[in-house]
């Protein structure tokens, strides 16, 4: 079966696209579901932590009936599942348990994530509930006895909490759905594109083809008619050459008719030799691949850039998405301002550097601020804003970054010397998928949803962002930070 030079331009490219989208769709799934399942493993360790210390610095209540009933009463609020188990594996307390049939409880020293207990200080495992009959998630760790005279706390040996699945899957079988869902749609919009660049490029070679046709039907006025300056191109313009001078043979013959066997033997060589040679190139270019490397890779390129923006999307998709829906938890804690914009600094020079922008970092005149934040979703805020100031800068450009003392807050602000914001667009930057320059910021590798995250950080923190610009003069981003007294 003969596969015209277009199909499997089309087939190749589609190919590619297939396997680049659905690894980085299997990739990004797997690796979200491996992230969520570390962050209930935090949550569930830092809840071990505070039912510890509510156990040991709490008088919670007098009586062990009332103990068990106050203890019941938190879990239920958390939405967890408590178990406290002593050193021979007996279940002392278990939130989903009434205290009268403990008893009948099966001993759980053999259970998987108390043998880790045991070895390590912490366990985990995930299965279906003997107890409860449900899928949960559990995490149990060491109970670090208190000097006290309580009968019943001298017996914990370990604290065990449990989470529901349920809720968990039904959150990343969405997500999953939306990462596959965006791969399918630009798998389509990118083989539509695919079929009609194959078109444009194999459109000469068609039409080479339709010519050499007429030409072995006897048509001599025939012409190779192109538009393009590459290989093509000259072939075509070899190929006209040839004609022009098959026509000044035949004029020949005409007027030679003594010579006519010998001219028609010519006419008949010369029209075969082009004819083999476009035939013969034409086999090259659809048998060889060497012919099509430049095509395909250049077919290649474009395949590989498309699937490096989703995962920026989704991971800015999945960013957006869990704050919207309230799945991102903050961690507040006081840190250091200035070692951490210094870092911040420093970890962006290379980004800079690669644009010709220089970055500079205002010395505080109090070195020792310490602001609460969470400080890993402030870097990312940082790492956006100083990223777009230098992305959107000129040559040569400046990006400064700094702090105003105001009592009590710092306001950090990130200053540049780029292209600036018409005001009519300062309104809209941080809605979702809004560019003011929609070329510009593609050509970038913008997603569209970076100031959008920017603008919720910044609202978890109890804080606004705001922005002041110039068109051509620059940009001012800043937010404030409450200090820690």
């Amino acid at each position: 079966m003969r596969i015209s030079l277009r199909k499997k331009i089309i087939i190749l490219t589609i190919s590619l696209l297939v396997f680049v989208t659905l690894t980085a769709s299997i990739i990004s799934a797997l690796e979200l579901q491996k992230y969520y399942k570390a962050q209930i493993h935090d949550q569930l360790e830092t809840q071990i932590d505070e039912v510890s210390y509510l156990l040991i610095h709490t008088n919670i209540a007098a009586s062990i009936a009332g103990r068990y009933r106050v203890l019941v009463k938190y879990v239920q609020k958390s939405q967890l599942r408590l178990t406290l188990i002593d050193s021979t594996g007996v279940v002392l307390f278990d939130s989903n348990v009434p205290r009268d049939s403990l008893v009948y409880v099966e001993n759980h020293l053999h259970r998987p994530e108390i043998q880790q207990a045991l070895a390590h200080r912490m366990g985990s495992d995930e299965r279906q509930s003997a107890t409860i009959n449900q899928p949960l998630y559990y995490v149990a760790k060491i109970f670090d006895k208190p000097n006290t005279d309580d009968v019943f706390l001298d017996k914990v040996r370990f604290v065990r909490v449990a989470i529901p699945l349920k809720n968990v899957n039904d959150k990343l079988r969405q997500v999953r759905l939306k990462i596959f869902g965006a791969s399918g749609l630009a798998l389509i919009i990118v083989s539509v594109l695919s079929f009609w660049i194959a078109n444009r490029l194999t459109y000469p070679i068609h039409n080479l083809s339709q010519v050499a046709e007429s030409i072995k039907a006897g048509n001599s006025e025939a012409r190779f008619q192109h538009h393009s300056k590459d290989e093509l191109g000259d072939l075509a313009d070899l190929l006209n050459q040839m004609l022009d001078k098959l026509r000044e043979d035949l004029v020949q013959m005409r007027k030679l008719e003594k010579m006519r066997s010998q001219f028609l033997g010519n006419v008949s060589h010369e029209l075969r030799t082009p004819i083999f040679s476009i035939q013969g190139y034409l086999e090259t270019l659809l048998n060889n691949p060497e012919c099509n490397k430049k095509t395909q890779r250049k077919f290649v390129k474009k395949a590989y850039r498309q699937a490096t923006r989703l995962n920026n999307l989704l991971t800015d998709l999945i960013d957006i998405s869990r704050i919207e829906s309230g799945e991102m938890r903050l961690t507040f804690t006081a840190f250091d301002i200035h070692a951490w914009l210094q870092k911040m600094f420093t970890e962006l020079q290379s980004t800079a550097q690669e644009n010709d922008v220089s970055i500079i970092l205002e010395k505080m005149s109090d070195q020792n601020v310490k602001v609460i934040g969470d400080k890993r979703r402030l870097s990312q805020v940082m790492t956006n804003l100083v990223e777009n100031a230098v992305k959107y800068n000129r040559p040569g450009g400046k990006v400064i970054i700094g702090t105003r003392d105001k009592l009590k807050e710092v306001e950090v602000f990130v200053t540049d010397t780029g292209r600036g914001i018409p005001e009519e667009h300062l309104s809209r930057i941080f809605e979702r998928f809004y560019r003011v320059d929609k070329e510009r910021s593609r050509s970038v590798g913008g997603t569209g949803l970076g100031l959008a995250i920017v603008k919720h950080i910044i609202e978890a923190h109890k804080s606004k962002i705001y922005v002041v610009s110039r068109p051509e003069k620059g940009s001012t981003f800043r937010f404030s930070l409450r200090k820690k007294l």
